[in-house]
């Protein structure tokens, strides 16, 4: 044994200190070999989490929802990471190598019905994230309606900018022009009159007596506030109230002026929108009567408006309706309605002549009787007039384009015109959503492949082995992740990183039971700055017996996993180091490997992620054993065991610790970025990443942005590539 020892280190000596890369006598140590790296730090810029979603959603028995994860808002440009079945019986898991840098992602469920739900759900450094998802969301996500149901801008507080603050009861408050004044106490009465400045409130149970907004004044009714007003006057046109809290008006409520409610209001009188009076409604209205539109401005209600009596749409009063509103009496129309989301009315409906209805992509009307003498029109997607009572179309009345009539005991009366593919009917489905309760109709269940999962969410809808596109790092053909390596394993090199450098991004293909059916990598070889003939191979978590179809590289024999071989001599694949300044850089050479996995793994065991990628030397006897892994990664079936532990290696596998020095430096590194300007020939990746050392040292806790951060104090580009 000791001969043997012998041997193989007077083998490493010569192989190390004769085939040196070129540049390495003149590069500089710099301060890396100094570093004090935690131990069991393994270079990480990312984290696996596993993801468990569960379905709550019982409207559908057994049947299949549809989860996606992103990487942000879908709505605001977030990216696909991960897609799958989940039902009430089998919650969607998956395990995604997430960037350390994402702080949350957003969690999306599809219902058979194609309702749509989604929940932003933080993640930090817990490894597993469980999270159930029902029929309804925190935050509606339908294209077609834009509501929000509850307010989502965010509220002003009483914690800056305050000129006054007011924590006991005072009637006799003043505000000018200039004047901020917070309204802090919990439990007192206050009366102001408003000529300009602004009023917070933000106490709970404040009873507001005689208030008035006058000329520009502005009244704030906070997120967490409380407020009951006995009499509020808006006399000015350019003054504002806008309501985040919970606020009662004890009679009736005319706001002359820009009003906007984020929260819940509640009148017990009429609602009276007056001629000068700008509306938005993205919260909850309760109107304890009659609301009456006169206004000569746009009315917006992007939430949910409930009148106990009637809702009045008067003349020269538009109105747009992307949520909910809900008249208990009759709903008199006089003028003209853009309806995207759902009227309900318990009475009767009155469009009156000369005015329009005009109704959006899957909108709806739900009334007891109904009374047409103006025109309803359809634009875009099929909408729906339901009626349950009486039916009264009066000659010069029109039901017109993409509009479905509804009323399943028959029109009593029809004069009107239908035209311009109008029917009747009452088979038109409407999904259920936050904004409508209501719905019509079933869901047309299209699954061609009959997989389980309909057409509209399968991404191979004619093939039943297929159905899901997961992505590593995401769905964005513009990202991708950067592996770095040295190659002088089981010796220190020089810490350029730059010895072979490869951007990849995968593709995993999944069934509907969440199986891995297929992998499609992209790779592009950006430098090969190492002097040796260095190889590159990807081990994936599989058996090597259930790959089939691999296009693109070999599968290496006498490997037990799946080992796919890219090339044996990176010198062969770029005619140029692409690392010196200054020097011919050849273009990237790029490489799709596909193959498919009979009986695959769940995508939860197989996961997304860089797996584990790999370089050896083939141009010395024995070199295919000198493999050179990411730190913790283990070493394929044909490395060579026994350089562990030998010359700078401090592999120890009874303790899962691989390819680390005794200081816990690695011979490669993985950055989930692309592309990454890696360090030019013979300068330690610390002097061009300024701060990557604190990343290092602090094991990864500070700066997680080292690789992507371009402001001041992050890079040195004179020592990059």
């Amino acid at each position: 044994m000791i001969k043997n020892r012998l041997v193989l280190l007077s083998v490493l000596g010569l192989f190390f200190f004769s085939c040196k890369k070129v540049d390495q006598e003149t590069a500089e140590t710099g301060n890396i070999n100094k570093l004090v790296i935690p131990e069991g730090f393994t270079w990480e810029s990312s984290r696996d989490i596993n993801f468990e979603v569960k379905i709550t959603d019982t409207r559908f028995q057994s049947a299949v929802h549809v989860v996606s994860i992103y990487d942000g808002d879908p709505s605001q440009g977030g990216r696909l990471l991960s897609k799958g079945s989940g039902s009430i019986s089998d919650p969607f898991t998956t395990l995604i190598y997430l960037a350390n840098t994402i702080k949350e992602v957003f969690v999306e469920k599809v219902a058979p019905d194609g309702t749509t739900t989604i929940q932003k759900v933080a993640v930090g450094s817990d490894p597993k994230v469980s999270l159930s998802l029902s029929a309804v969301s925190p935050k509606n996500t339908t294209a077609d309606s834009g509501a929000k149901i509850s307010g989502l801008d965010d509220s002003p507080d009483c914690n800056t900018g305050c000129t006054q603050t007011v924590t006991t009861s005072n009637t006799n408050l003043n505000v000018n022009n200039g004047d901020v004044v917070c309204v802090t106490g919990n439990n007192i009465t206050i009366g102001f009159n408003g000529n300009g400045g602004t009023v917070r409130i933000c106490g709970t149970n404040v009873t507001v007596q005689n208030a008035s907004l006058n000329g520009s004044a502005k009244l704030i009714i906070t997120r967490t506030a409380s407020v009951v007003f006995s009499n509020l006057n808006t006399n000015g046109n350019s003054s504002e109230f806008t309501n985040y809290g919970t606020t009662t008006i004890n009679g009736s409520f005319s706001p002359k002026n820009i009003f906007t409610n984020e929260g819940t209001l509640t009148t017990t009188g009429d609602f009276d929108l007056n001629t000068s009076t700008v509306f938005l409604n993205n919260g909850v209205i309760n109107v304890g009567a009659t609301m009456n539109v006169n206004t000569s401005s746009v009315a917006t209600n992007n939430g949910s408006i409930t009148t106990a009596q009637h809702f009045q749409l008067n003349s020269q009063s538009d109105f747009i309706n992307k949520c909910f509103i809900w008249a208990k009496g009759d709903y008199n129309h006089n003028s003209d309605m853009f309806n995207y989301g759902l009227i309900k009315v318990n009475n009767t409906t009155t469009v009156n002549g000369n005015d329009i209805l005009t109704m959006y992509n899957g909108a709806m009307l739900s009334t007891k009787d109904m009374k047409l003498n103006g025109q309803s029109i359809g634009v875009g997607t099929r909408s729906l007039i339901k009626v349950s009572g009486v039916s009264t179309l009066n000659g010069g009345s029109s039901v017109q384009n993409s509009l479905q009539y509804c009323d399943a005991n028959g029109i009593e009366t029809n004069n009107t015109i239908f035209s311009g593919g109008a029917t009747q009917a009452c088979n038109l489905y409407i999904p259920v959503t936050n904004c409508n309760a209501e719905g019509n109709g079933t869901p047309p269940p299209v699954d061609t492949d009959g997989d389980g999962v309909l057409d509209s969410q399968d991404e191979y809808p004619s093939d039943a082995t297929k159905a899901y596109n997961n992505y590593y790092p995401s769905a964005s053909l513009e990202t991708g992740a950067t592996l770095a390596f040295e190659d002088q394993w089981p010796k220190k090199g020089d810490y350029d990183m730059n010895d072979l450098v490869m951007n990849y991004r995968y593709k995993i293909v999944t069934n509907a039971q969440n199986k891995v059916v297929q992998v499609v990598g992209n790779y592009n070889l950006m430098a090969v700055g190492g002097d040796f003939k260095n190889g590159f191979g990807i081990e994936f978590p599989v058996s090597r017996s259930s790959v089939t179809g691999l296009t693109g590289g070999t599968l290496e024999t006498g490997q037990s996993k799946a080992v796919v071989i890219f090339f044996s001599d990176m010198h062969t694949q770029l005619a140029n180091y692409n690392t010196k300044p200054g020097e011919p850089v050849s273009a990237p050479k790029s490489y799709t490997v596909s193959f498919n996995i009979t009986n695959g793994p769940l995508l939860s065991t197989f996961g997304l992620g860089a797996y584990n990628p790999f370089t050896w030397n083939s141009g010395i006897a024995g070199g295919r054993g000198y493999e050179v892994h990411l730190p913790g990664k283990t070493p394929t079936t044909l490395a060579n065991t026994a350089l562990f532990g030998t010359l700078d290696d401090r592999t120890n596998v009874s303790q899962s610790k691989y390819y680390v020095t005794s200081t816990g430096l690695p011979w490669a590194i993985n950055v989930p970025i692309k592309p990454f300007k890696y360090p030019i020939e013979a300068a330690e990746i610390g002097s061009g990443y300024l701060k990557f050392e604190t990343w290092a040292t602090s094991g990864g806790t500070q700066f997680l942005d080292w690789y992507s951060n371009t402001e001041t104090g992050y890079r040195n580009t004179s020592k990059l590539f």
